[in-house]
């Protein structure tokens, strides 16, 4: 997703690459050497290698970046939802959406947990399941 004032002066890219030919907002992992994208695809995710003059270890950080049209960002759909629907920042490439975030929970085994655990795990599950959708 990238920002209408990034698109306006940059041009919309209508395939996964052309975001060679764009400043893209890197998600650095500590001691990662590389930096790509794995977008969904007709025969599945693939990865794309991309560059981008700014990385940075937060997602939000990213978002903030986009917002303010310094370039293109992938983030998650449910974190950028609202700023999509106000017109903020505009959804790219739709046929070829980042692959789904996963969320989990860490437990410890059935027989060593608190029955207060699975009910919240159940919770928990059965409230955010709408973030995660599109």
């Amino acid at each position: 997703m990238a920002s209408p004032e990034y698109i306006a002066a940059h041009g919309l890219p209508e395939t996964p690459a052309d975001l060679a030919n764009h400043n893209c907002l890197l998600l650095r992992y500590p001691r990662s050497p590389e930096y790509f994208w794995l977008l969904q695809a007709k025969d599945g995710p693939v990865k794309m290698m991309v560059n981008g003059r700014f990385d940075a270890d937060d997602g939000d950080v990213l978002t903030d970046w986009a917002l303010a049209g310094e370039g293109i960002a992938n983030r998650p759909r449910y974190e950028v939802n609202e700023h999509i629907a106000a017109g903020r920042l505009v959804e790219l490439l739709p046929q070829n959406t980042p692959v789904p975030a996963q969320f989990g929970m860490l437990t410890p085994h059935r027989r060593l947990q608190d029955p207060k655990l699975r009910l919240f795990a159940d919770f928990a599950a059965r409230e955010t399941r709408s973030y995660f959708q599109d």
